[in-house]
């Protein structure tokens, strides 16, 4: 038998309750049945607190921490989700007939902090904000569909069967929520600094107070933005007196404005340095800001580190490098040193990597499509130009099987395998990219043996 937490609700001004539930997972709320359905215009934002690190390759089987999920592709649910701690948001509301999905790379919630967010929809496009800060768009422009499964905080009201699924709510988040608002506007169109508690409005279908803490600054660390913070502004930096406080930079960018994380900062083999990082392009590809900078033991000030100065750092279980990119293959790529994701354990011989970058395209009736890339990179044994490579570079293809082998001809028995185009370890200058994948992973795994 389910147990049932009472918090009051807000619904067109009047105040009835809601049934906030507890499972395993962690704690869910349907809002009632129709809520935004045939919706095109619409706001939901709310305060969130969480450490959830779970994640999924599949975008709409990701934590929620709000969201439905219907039955096909484009047909009109919509998730904020949560991937590894960062902020993630899909949509299957988009008038260019597909599902889209957006994860950040560096905009990571689940730091045990109060978070304000807020997806809102203008009709054409649907913003992600964090704190106030956009983080993440994708075209809009169709009806929300929530008849059949409720829009839903804390998990996924899902109105199908498929594998796993037995009670139509699925996806919970480990998470705690605060105040929330459902409004049929789209109530921010640039940064805004997020109210701690929600009142009802000419525009406002429902208000949500699920903890009686009514204040998100936390006082040990959360919402740089927020004007209600022990902060001062300095020459567009937002600083606070805890070291505990996000801190952000360049108040007037509309994306690119992000949180400091933890991290360990590497200098070199003897030198490394404790605080919290902050990289400036979403893609961290510094096309054009080209730096770190890192808050050294709670410092107010930031040290500006060019990638070329530094060894690598590590943020969490993620281990980040910087690297020259071969320009050879699908993705073009930046001339000068990247920061790129280790992906194979800490002192392998030959090393797999990878780099995120971020499209807008604009289709032919105008509207901008948000496109993520994950590309990843091979690094050659005994390298020591701090040079990595795409599955399609002439160092590979054509003649895989001949370039490749003698790569690794300290390794016999691999190298033969490569050489008589074995299917596992063998690709041709024509393939699929998940074949690629594979054998480098076959590869790689293989000659990192003893």
């Amino acid at each position: 038998m389910r147990n049932y937490i009472f918090f009051s609700l807000i619904l067109f001004s009047t105040t009835v309750q809601a049934q906030f539930n507890n499972n395993q997972n962690g704690h869910y709320m349907q809002t009632s049945s129709g809520m935004l359905n045939n919706a095109t215009v619409f706001t939901v934002e709310f305060w969130v607190k969480t450490t959830d690190s779970r994640s999924n390759d599949v975008y709409w089987q990701r934590p929620y921490l709000f969201g439905n999920e219907t039955n096909g592709d484009n047909s009109g649910d919509f998730g904020i989700v949560l991937n590894d701690g960062y902020i993630g948001m899909w949509e299957g509301i988009s008038n260019l007939n597909t599902d889209q999905n957006f994860l950040s790379n560096n905009v990571r919630i689940n730091d045990n902090f109060w978070h304000h967010i807020a997806a809102v929809s203008n009709g054409q496009t649907l913003n992600l904000y964090v704190d106030g800060n956009i983080v993440g768009s994708l075209v809009s422009g169709r009806a929300v569909r929530a008849y059949n499964a409720p829009l839903t905080f804390g998990a996924a009201s899902v109105d199908h069967d498929f594998t796993g699924n037995t009670n139509q709510t699925n996806f919970y988040s480990q998470a705690e929520f605060g105040d929330a608002r459902i409004s049929n506007t789209a109530r921010y169109a640039t940064n805004f600094n997020p109210d701690n508690s929600f009142s009802s409005d000419g525009n406002t279908i429902a208000v949500y107070h699920f903890n009686n803490q009514g204040n998100y600054n936390n006082n040990t660390g959360n919402n740089g933005n927020n004007s209600n913070g022990s902060g001062n502004t300095n020459n567009g930096n937002v600083v606070f007196s805890d070291p505990n406080y996000p801190v952000t930079f360049d108040q007037d960018q509309t994306v690119n404005n992000e949180y400091a994380q933890p991290a360990t900062l590497y200098i070199n083999d003897s030198v490394v340095l404790y605080g919290r990082l902050l990289l400036a392009k979403k893609d961290w590809s510094f096309n054009t800001e080209i730096g770190i900078r890192f808050f050294e033991n709670g410092s107010k000030k930031a040290r500006f580190f060019k990638p070329e100065e530094v060894k690598g750092f590590q943020m969490g279980e993620n281990y980040f490098v910087p690297k020259f990119l071969g320009q050879g293959g699908a993705v073009t790529t930046p001339s000068r040193k990247t920061i790129v994701r280790l992906l194979t354990a800490a002192g392998s011989r030959m090393n797999m990597y990878e780099y995120i970058v971020h499209n807008n395209t604009k289709n032919p009736s105008g509207s901008v499509q948000n496109q993520t890339i994950i590309v990843h990179f091979v690094e050659l044994p005994n390298s020591t130009d701090d040079k990595i490579y795409q599955f399609g570079d002439n160092k590979f293809v054509p003649h895989f099987d001949t370039r490749v082998s003698s790569i690794v001809a300290d390794k016999p028995a691999l190298a033969g395998k490569i050489k008589s185009k074995n299917k596992d370890y063998f690709y041709a200058m024509v393939t699929e990219a998940g074949h690629q994948e594979k054998v480098w992973w076959n590869i790689i795994n293989e000659y990192n043996q003893p």
